[in-house]
């Protein structure tokens, strides 16, 4: 069996209590392992608000984990994510369609940081001109025109 690089990113209820993530973790990882995958990463973002309401939660907490495992697992890990009443929202995403462990171990790594908080502001990605240098323009255009 050849074995790909997946990523699955999915988003818990956020009113469960703190040992029901870990059960979810464990359940995910077991589902992995028990299909003859690795779970090579992890990576718990913890509770972020949501673009819209799923399920009529406006929060989730969301987890991100990366594994190798063959195509035939991927039916049952989702499959396990629907069927799962605490899980909101789940992607699987295929990342390479060959793994070797070898390579992976080379590049070992560090798990993706979790996004920032929605409470800080991002900066825009295009300055906006200010009135007084839109007229300066104009006012450099109707020179060269003369």
């Amino acid at each position: 069996m050849q074995l790909r690089k997946y990523e699955s990113f999915f988003i818990v209820d956020p009113d469960l209590p703190e040992d029901a993530y870990q059960g979810v973790a464990q359940k995910f990882r077991g589902v992995v392992e028990s299909g003859g995958g690795s779970v090579l990463t992890y990576a718990p973002w913890g509770k972020k608000k949501l673009a819209y309401p799923v399920k009529k939660k406006s929060y989730g907490y969301y987890v991100l984990m990366e594994f190798a495992s063959g195509p035939d697992l991927i039916a049952e890990l989702e499959r396990t994510m629907r069927i799962d009443e605490r899980v909101l929202k789940f992607i699987t995403v295929k990342l390479d369609d060959e793994f070797d462990p070898e390579k992976e171990k080379e590049r070992a790594r560090p798990a993706p940081p979790p996004p920032a908080d929605d409470d800080e502001e991002t900066p825009p990605r295009f300055t906006a001109v200010r009135e007084d240098e839109e007229a300066e323009e104009e006012e450099e255009e109707g020179e060269d025109e003369e």
